[in-house]
């Protein structure tokens, strides 16, 4: 079984998945892709992003296709956070394609600030690492609801060090 996600944020960066997967990526096995009808902007309490509709706008990503249930449920606990399954027609260089995104439960909030993986990478991505390999740490020996205080435990120290 395998999965087709549109991935519009910290795991478009290759360490950042590859860590998610527990494996090397391949540099080919993820397309860019462009939804439309989205803007991608920082959550107001998090340095990560989420999509806000916008007739107009248009969020670039990648398309990545899974190899494995265990991939989808290792994606499915990373992205537990905040984070509900949505289905998507991203654009490819070969056309739409049908696939999963990460949109946001109610009640989270966005920020006025535009998101970029390059800005994020530049700022926050060690401490952002760090914070994730703890709480992957977390995966097939936790719930995603068990792992999650140690998720928000280890955010707030790395917010206090200013790495977050």
């Amino acid at each position: 079984m395998s999965t087709r996600y549109f991935f519009f944020g910290t795991l478009m960066d290759r360490d950042v998945l590859e860590l998610v997967l527990a494996r090397p990526v391949d540099g080919d096995a993820a397309r860019p892709a462009v939804l439309d009808g989205y803007r991608r902007v920082r959550v107001s309490k998090d340095s990560f992003p989420m999509l806000v509709e916008d007739a107009g706008g248009a969020v670039e990503g990648i398309v990545f296709e899974t190899r494995s249930a265990e991939e989808d449920a290792r994606i499915l606990f990373f992205e537990d956070y905040d984070y509900d399954l949505a289905t998507c027609r991203p654009r490819t260089a070969d056309g739409p394609v049908e696939a999963m995104y990460c949109g946001v439960e109610p009640g989270v909030e966005p920020s006025d600030e535009a998101w970029s993986l390059d800005a994020w990478a530049a700022r926050h991505k060690a401490g952002f690492m760090e914070l994730s390999r703890i709480y992957m740490d977390c995966f097939g020996r936790m719930t995603p609801a068990e792992a999650e205080p140690i998720w928000e435990e280890g955010r707030l120290a790395l917010v206090a060090k200013g790495l977050l």
